[in-house]
């Protein structure tokens, strides 16, 4: 597959250079590949932000938005989010309603980022995550297989109620996920799991003053896999609460999250 993608670049490449120098163009060439055409076609594609819903064994309807970024190619990362309990029922736009990852993705004040977003949507009826685990790693699979995206680059980040969802993900399925960002979520099931978690970069933020989900269990799970040698940090934003992290975390420039969970940022 990485083969294809570097014999399209070239080939396109040498398009344009024939083409100035008179030379009939690629559209005319025997020699040109499938991959060659998905090459031109997605050429000057601006980034977009769909709704989207497939059907899976647990749920008839499973709402997401889907970030394509500009130009897409395939084997690109892909990052996915698990938005708070705000974002619970059946209207998408709940979803990007709060100053959070999505509001800021779909607005475009993340510039480009070359990745593929997949941001599902938790049914009003659900409590948490993990009640559509099934569902969700379905979903992921589709979507890697649909764009052929680097399954070996799939992060993941949720706030607050999808923040203690990225902690219990990932324990569930460490091999799945090469990075994980919970913001304001709890820690406290996972505290037993340091040892299935410390393979796994993590990148924690939280407020001092959220008093909806203590950060002391985020505190303690990042001391624990420090000691185990894993690659763990955490920010404590002194002062913020509860809704306020996700704004301190997407627009301070300092933080380089989104460049992380791609891998740009190692």
């Amino acid at each position: 597959m990485k083969r294809t993608i570097r014999t399209s670049v070239c080939l396109f490449l040498a398009a344009i250079l024939l083409a100035a120098m008179g030379v009939s163009g690629l559209a005319e060439q025997e020699t040109v590949s499938e991959g060659t055409e998905e090459m031109l076609s997605t050429a000057n594609m601006p980034a977009s932000f769909q709704a989207r819903s497939m059907a899976t064994d647990e749920l008839d309807d499973f709402r997401y938005w889907l970030y394509t970024p500009e130009n897409p190619t395939e084997n690109m990362p892909l990052i996915v989010y698990l938005h708070g309990a705000s974002g619970r029922g059946e209207d998408l736009n709940l979803v990007v309603a709060d100053a959070d990852f999505p509001k800021y993705l779909r607005a475009g004040e993340l510039g480009n980022v070359p990745a593929y977003v997949l941001i599902p949507q938790l049914p009003s009826e659900m409590r948490g995550w993990s009640e559509i685990s099934d569902s969700l790693y379905s979903l992921i699979e589709k979507t890697i297989d649909e764009f052929s995206l680097d399954e070996e680059n799939i992060s993941l980040a949720g706030f607050s109620l999808g923040g203690t969802a990225t902690w219990e993900l990932a324990a569930e399925s460490p091999d799945l996920f090469v990075r994980i960002a919970p913001l304001s979520g709890s820690a406290r099931g996972v505290l037993e799991q340091v040892s299935v978690l410390k393979e796994i970069p993590v990148r924690t933020f939280v407020g001092s003053a959220d008093t909806v989900i203590a950060p002391n269990s985020a505190e303690q799970m990042i001391m624990e896999l420090k000691k185990a040698g894993a690659d763990a940090e955490i920010v404590v934003f002194d002062g913020a609460d509860h809704v306020s992290v996700p704004s301190f975390v997407y627009c301070d420039e300092s933080i380089h999250l989104v460049e992380w969970l791609i891998g740009a940022a190692e």
